[in-house]
């Protein structure tokens, strides 16, 4: 062969040179013509043009691959996967029962559902359509036993159905809703070969899953409570466990309380000392008072919903001291995870009155919904207050203190900083009406307190004791009564400027808030038993109005306030809700 031969020459240390030539290591003389001949006859070895391949020896060697043959349903793109045309094309249906997709994924995907047929009935028909034309088909699901769209989940969907029925048992449910857990990839993976595969706005695994849930549901007789939104109770269907979670959404009963008896906060308080676990101190109830507006309602009424717990939410709060009636306060009670929501209004009116024993009633009492409680508590109603008050009177200091310019609150002020603050404040400075251990101090503080009262600063510790012992500080004449009346009267149309009581300041942001005065009434001045003058009065405000810091000023932190403006000291013995205008 050519190519062994000029393999020879290179054995016995014969090549070309670079301009062609060929030299040899043993002779560098000028090469004889008979060498160059032979040169010549083997120049096209390797160098030249010829029909002769360096392959040829290795291809009679090499195995002959046949070419596969011509199928138009396997063409080979240059991205190495198959063309395959996509459902509901002859060739695609077939693909998709090739390999191995059960007849529900065969209904949702294969494009030829009519209407009013379910998925298993479509995926039937294809596979028998796909059957007729190819007999090989038969067996294709036997030899792929698993879906490539759906894992066989579909199967499981009676067991599910099972599992929902069993879970919810005799509750009362008009309104349930599916849903269903499914991994992310495998999602993507079934999306991704539906879109590859199916036909065009074929349904996901997760809706058809639902659905097929729901028509056994059907089957045994839960259908017609199935819906798709506001539902009661929500089936989560968990597909890697094959499990049903229920969320039990809350029932909720609309209605009106009267709050007769003082002493009742709204809500239930946990025990200060303790935080709720239960001490000797709270009687081991873990409340700070047995009894609350939260409990007297909710707690009656657990065993007829078959409820676990409640939550309260009403239109506004009253103090623990204050009464609420003529017609009551709105209000809202969460009854979470009931067995029971069908209950007569009537039935659940007289077990909590004839509970509370007198101390508190409930009216106007009807289903609710969630919406409602953001009604009730986010709409601002005017309401109307009865006050009694007792009219003292008061040092020209504390009038000061009452008409002080009001302070503008600072912008930093941190609402967890002044709860803190709250809860470490110092102890209160003694009233001036408080005995003060004179003998105590020392000289010079007491030499301090004769000039803070006007006093002489001269002489030994024990005459400014006695000085200071003798001494009280002149208060102002009351106002006569008339002029009380007066006030009372013309504080209708009147717009108060308020900054957070100092008793709820631990809790609400500290800002100046205005609120009118709409109407006053029923003014009102006698004497009690101990020859005091006493004042009531009724009068209707706006929503998130201090009704006793109107009348007593909190040190200036209301203005005006009635306290101020008669130049009396106001203390409020009671007050009442007399309305809320909700309505």
């Amino acid at each position: 062969m050519r190519g062994r031969h000029f393999a020879k020459l290179f054995q016995h240390g014969v090549g070309p040179s670079r301009n062609g030539d060929v030299m040899s290591d043993k002779d560098t003389s000028k090469d004889s013509p008979d060498e160059e001949e032979d040169w010549m006859s083997y120049a096209n070895a390797g160098f030249g043009s010829t029909d002769y391949s360096l392959w040829d020896d290795a291809g009679q060697e090499a195995e002959i691959v046949a070419e596969p043959e011509w199928d138009e349903e396997n063409l080979q793109l240059d991205t190495g996967e198959e063309e395959i045309p996509a459902a509901p094309k002859p060739a695609g249906l077939k693909h998709l029962v090739r390999i191995g997709t059960c007849n529900h994924c065969l209904g949702r995907v294969g494009g030829k559902k009519r209407f009013g047929q379910s998925n298993l009935e479509s995926g039937i028909e294809i596979r028998a359509s796909v059957v007729e034309t190819d007999s090989t088909m038969a067996n294709a699901r036997e030899e792929t036993p698993l879906c490539p769209f759906c894992e066989n989940l579909f199967d499981e969907a009676p067991l599910l159905a099972e599992l929902i029925h069993e879970s919810v048992g005799e509750r009362e449910c008009s309104r349930l809703q599916l849903g269903a857990r499914i991994p992310k990839d495998q999602s993507e993976a079934e999306d991704h070969l539906r879109k590859r595969f199916g036909a065009g706005g074929s349904a996901p695994l997760k809706s058809s899953l639902v659905e097929e849930v729901a028509r056994q549901l059907g089957e045994l007789g839960m259908g017609q409570n199935l819906v798709v939104e506001k539902p009661e109770i929500l089936a989560l269907i968990d597909v890697l466990t094959l499990t049903v979670e229920l969320d039990i959404r809350s029932h909720y009963v609309y209605g009106r309380y009267r709050k007769l008896e003082r002493g009742i906060p709204q809500t239930k308080w946990p025990c200060r000392a303790c935080k709720g676990r239960g001490c000797e101190k709270c009687d081991y109830t873990g409340l700070q008072y047995k009894s609350s507006v939260q409990g007297l309602i909710g707690d009656p009424i657990l065993d007829l919903f078959g409820s676990e717990e409640h939550a309260f939410h009403g239109m506004g709060r009253e103090d623990i001291d204050v009464r609420c009636l003529g017609r009551g306060r709105p209000f809202v009670i969460e009854l979470k995870k009931p067995h029971k929501r069908n209950v007569d209004a009537n039935l659940i009116m007289e077990a909590i009155n004839s509970s509370a024993e007198g101390r508190l009633e409930v009216s106007d009492m009807r289903p609710s919904n969630r919406s409602e409680v953001v009604r009730v508590k986010d709409t601002p109603a005017e309401k109307s207050y009865t006050i009694r008050y007792l009219i003292e009177p008061i040092t020209q200091s504390e009038l000061d203190e009452l008409t002080q310019v009001m302070e503008i609150p600072s912008n930093n002020q941190d609402r967890n900083r002044r709860r803190k603050n709250h809860h470490r404040r110092k102890k209160p400075e003694p009233k001036v009406d408080e005995e003060i251990d004179y003998s105590s101090l020392k000289k010079a503080e007491l030499v301090e307190l004769c000039e803070q009262k006007g006093l002489a600063k001269s002489g030994t510790k024990d005459t400014l004791i006695e000085r200071l012992s003798t001494f009280k500080e002149e208060t102002l004449p009351l106002p006569e009564r008339d002029y009380v009346m007066e006030i009372m009267t013309n504080l209708q149309g009147c717009t108060l400027a308020q900054r957070t009581p100092e008793r709820v300041a631990h809790r609400r942001a500290d800002k100046i808030r205005k609120r009118m005065v709409l109407e006053t009434s029923n003014p009102s001045i006698e004497e009690d038993e101990n020859g005091n003058l006493v004042a009531e009065f009724s009068l209707r405000c706006e929503s998130g109005t201090y009704v006793k810091e109107t009348v007593h000023g909190d040190s200036g932190r209301t203005q005006p306030s009635i306290a101020s403006l008669i130049k009396a000291k106001c203390t409020v013995e009671w007050l009442d809700v007399a309305d809320i205008h909700a309505d």
